[in-house]
């Protein structure tokens, strides 16, 4: 609404100058009737208010500090403003009436076209911000990715290097069980060999003192061929090396040097759990 009073203000100015010029032009003919031409156009000033007014309400506009009463003429006499001198010019308003509309639409256009613009490159803009915020996550995701793989390759080498020493370790406790039961195999025979020597060496001391001295007893000498050969108290529980003889007891194991049964010079022992 303010839009359209504004327009028909502009029409209003517009119509008069256009009078005042024609009828300056007129004038120049005509110079002897210019105060009548002066009188007209004195009245076709405020009568161009009724045409413009004509298509819209009554509004509280002004016309050359005119109150909106004066506006209002009679339709003769807005029809004899309108044919001046013989001549029409109702198609110059109309004229100037349809290029005032398309000033008003081309700057209509303009401001929204700059409108437009504007908001494009507000979106642009916008665009461009979260593009770029997305981006940066992304590359943080991206690297977060990458550190992560290679954590992951760096574990899965550490794993594979752990079976690997997995299964060396268990190929070294195979080996290492068998040839525990191979040492454990040849132990028993050794000790059981020892045994039946010590038994054949001590079963030959027996004869050799019951022919020299016929009256020693049966049971001190059962124990003293199960005695430590030091001590002659305790039972024996280390073995020789490397004659195997299961001869002194643990507690004389460390101190001898020498086999008490065949005088042969210790190279090791190996203690014997009886229990």
């Amino acid at each position: 609404m303010h839009l359209l009073m504004s327009v028909e203000a502009h029409h209003l100015r517009l119509f008069p100058s256009q009078l005042i010029a024609n009828g300056e032009a007129v004038g120049g003919v005509h110079q002897d009737q210019s105060a009548i031409y002066n009188m007209q156009l004195g009245f076709a000033a405020p009568t161009a208010g009724p045409l413009a007014a004509a298509s819209t309400s009554e509004s509280s506009l002004t016309f050359n500090n005119l109150p909106a009463g004066s506006r209002k003429r009679p339709r003769e006499f807005s029809e004899h403003a309108l044919s001046f001198l013989g001549e029409d010019f109702s198609a110059l308003v109309q004229q100037q009436m349809l290029h005032v509309d398309c000033l008003v639409l081309h700057h209509v256009e303009k401001v929204r076209m700059e409108s437009v613009e504007r908001l494009k490159r507000f979106l642009r803009r916008v665009l461009a911000t979260v593009e770029e915020g997305v981006s940066k996550r992304l590359r943080a995701k991206e690297e977060e990715m990458e550190r992560l793989k290679n954590l992951n390759w760096a574990l899965e080498e550490r794993i594979r290097g752990l079976c690997v020493e997995n299964q060396m370790w268990r190929e070294l406790a195979r080996s290492n069980e068998a040839a525990t039961h191979a040492l454990r195999a040849n132990l028993d025979r050794a000790l059981a060999a020892a045994a039946e020597a010590e038994a054949k060496a001590e079963a030959a001391v027996d004869d050799a003192e019951s022919c020299c001295c016929g009256g020693v007893d049966n049971a001190e000498a059962e124990r003293k061929r199960v005695a430590c050969r030091l001590c002659g108290e305790k039972q024996p529980a280390v073995l020789l090396l490397p004659c195997r003889h299961l001869c002194v007891c643990v507690a004389c194991g460390p101190a001898v040097a020498v086999c008490p049964v065949c005088n042969c010079d210790k190279s090791g022992s190996i203690l014997i759990n009886m229990s």
